[in-house]
């Protein structure tokens, strides 16, 4: 018998818009114009009609230069931000704790604001680019993910601990360093508490936006060895959001091209990066040679 596998998260038609909008926006932006501004209103195009499934345990990339719109997209998916049209829909597959809500197959951008908060308490865990979006500077790096804990219904604070501590350890932050803030840290130590914050509850899949950006080289290497060997040992679902096509060759195995708010090119990641048949995506490939 063979058992067919949901995709964990199946985005459709997903569309992100600030300004009003008008019947021109369709006809003046996008890549063949190589703009996301339309002349006539104003209006900005960071996402338009973006579609896609990943699959548990699959990693997948977007790539694509400032303004791309690979960010917003991101922060759509984690709710930090509303889509002017479009689905995403989680098939949960028997994983979270919120398997029997109602929430599986449903829109999720239309769900309430206590169920979306269930999914980012349980399914969904995120690396800011910058730190200070995913962490309280002010709070202990343990605190920092006691309090995610806390609003996964984690109740027993020996527990609590002794879960951040296990963490930190694994994500390569000194037990001893669990009790200070994460404002004394640097800025490689401070995406690793990110990394244990996001992993604490366990979730379905991951999202990483930018997260070796402003580092030194040597520290980036040092996550990301972090977060490939995390991913094989988790069998993690993550999105890597990146304008670095080295990160996004070394950790995912499949890449979404995004030029002007649009995917302009996907496929495995091998074959974007080796063959790469739009334009844009051969002039990223070349500027990075």
């Amino acid at each position: 018998m063979t058992i067919t596998l949901k995709p964990l998260l199946a985005v459709e038609n997903v569309s992100k818009r600030f300004g009003p909008g008008c019947d021109q926006c369709g006809e003046a932006t996008g890549p063949q114009f190589n703009r996301n501004l339309c002349p006539q209103c104003g209006s900005v195009w960071a996402c338009r009609k973006i579609a896609f499934d990943l699959y548990p345990g699959e990693v997948l990339g977007i790539v694509g230069e400032s303004g791309s719109g690979k960010s917003t997209l991101l922060q759509l998916l984690y709710f930090d931000s509303q889509p002017t049209t479009g689905n995403m829909r989680l098939h949960l597959n028997g994983q979270g704790s919120v398997t029997g809500t109602g929430i599986e197959g449903q829109n999720c951008f239309q769900l309430s604001a206590f169920q979306k908060r269930q999914l980012r308490n349980t399914l969904l865990g995120i690396v800011y680019q910058h730190p200070h979006l995913g962490l309280r500077m002010s709070v202990s790096a343990g605190g920092n993910i006691a309090e995610r804990l806390l609003m996964a219904d984690w109740r027993n604070v020996g527990q609590i601990r002794q879960r951040a501590g296990s963490l930190l350890t694994r994500t390569e932050v000194p037990l001893e360093r669990m009790d200070d803030a994460p404002r004394h840290f640097s800025g490689g130590m401070q995406q690793r508490v990110q990394i244990a914050k996001a992993l604490c509850n366990e979730p379905g899949l991951l999202l990483l936006d930018e997260v070796t950006t402003g580092l030194d080289v040597s520290v980036q290497a040092r996550v990301l060895d972090l977060i490939r060997s995390l991913q094989g040992e988790l069998n993690l679902a993550t999105i890597v959001v990146s304008h670095d096509l080295g990160v996004i060759r070394l950790l995912t195995t499949r890449t979404l091209v995004m030029k002007n708010g649009c995917v302009v090119e996907s496929g495995l990641t091998d074959q974007v990066l080796e063959d790469p048949q739009h334009p844009y995506t051969q002039l990223l490939v070349s500027s990075a040679l």
